[in-house]
């Protein structure tokens, strides 16, 4: 069922994932942002501290469970209608699970293989460039004592504040990390979407479901704004970053990764389905199609 070059591309993308990962957790745990320095009049940093409107906790668990969800459920679905529609005959349950359990693993190692290099693109600026927060003095809490020129351009350390997890954070302000990742994982759920999802009966279903992910999308982007967390141009870098990210994995990464060993594996059994994004039986469908 499964081909030696195609176990090898999966071992290959899962110590991609975990390398990545690796890096993403030293850097958040080990690696000290750019201490920038300020002046004491900057009015973009004297908002007050809120906490966040989408807590980072929750946007994980929609961006991923939900996309990975609605991806196994659209694979089940598409390779039984896939392959009864070749043979004519009813495929066994069992065949349908693991056939298709396999092209949904294929999707979510891509899909989250998108999402390490999301994250590790967005920190690098985050902590190279160390700008602050628009609450920074609040959670700073700074010692105008401790400088004699106050009007000048201030780099040292006066912070009084107690919370030091929240000082650190509140030099990691470019780009948005929120933003970058569900533009991301609605990005890539759009494209999916798209390219996979089918329902004939209910064509409104497709371009309700697109606009709803962005829509959560870029009220996450707006929250961080509202909530103080970021400056307008930290989110919109953060989108645009997460808008590439998207648009590179779905179009460029799965197809390098994919085609070739799944073209060799349909022309040796032709009772499988074409690859995942299906490129070789919807070419021209695909063409014609509209894109985002």
């Amino acid at each position: 069922m499964v081909d030696k070059l195609t176990v090898l591309f999966v071992v290959i993308e899962v110590t991609l994932i975990l390398a990545i990962g690796i890096i993403s957790i030293c850097m958040r745990n080990f690696l000290e942002p750019f201490h920038r320095g300020f002046f004491k009049n900057d009015q973009s940093l004297m908002h007050p501290y809120h906490s966040s409107t989408i807590p980072s906790t929750l946007m994980y668990l929609v961006g991923f469970l939900v996309p990975v969800a609605a991806m196994w459920v659209i694979e089940t679905l598409h390779f039984k209608h896939h392959v009864e529609q070749r043979s004519g005959d009813k495929v066994p349950l069992k065949i349908i699970l693991v056939h298709s359990l396999w092209n949904w693993f294929k999707v979510v190692g891509i899909f989250i293989l998108g999402a390490g290099i999301t994250h590790l693109l967005t920190n690098i600026p985050k902590y190279s460039i160390g700008r602050l927060r628009p609450h920074f003095f609040d959670v700073c809490d700074p010692d105008w004592s401790k400088v004699n020129d106050t009007k000048g351009y201030i780099t040292a350390d006066i912070c009084l504040g107690i919370d030091q997890d929240l000082i650190r954070e509140a030099r990691l302000s470019f780009p948005s990390g929120h933003s970058s990742m569900s533009l991301y994982c609605a990005t890539v759920f759009m494209i999916y979407l798209n390219k996979r999802f089918k329902w004939n009966q209910i064509k409104i279903a497709r371009p309700l479901l697109q606009v709803l992910a962005f829509g959560m999308a870029f009220y996450t982007c707006l929250s961080r704004i509202s909530d103080y967390k970021h400056h307008w141009s930290d989110v919109l870098a953060g989108a645009i970053l997460g808008l590439i990210t998207g648009f590179f994995i779905m179009h460029r990464m799965s197809e390098v990764v994919f085609i070739k060993s799944e073209s060799q594996r349909i022309s040796r059994s032709t009772s499988l389905p074409s690859n995942f994004l299906d490129y070789h039986s919807s070419r021209l469908a695909t063409i014609e199609a509209t894109s985002f």
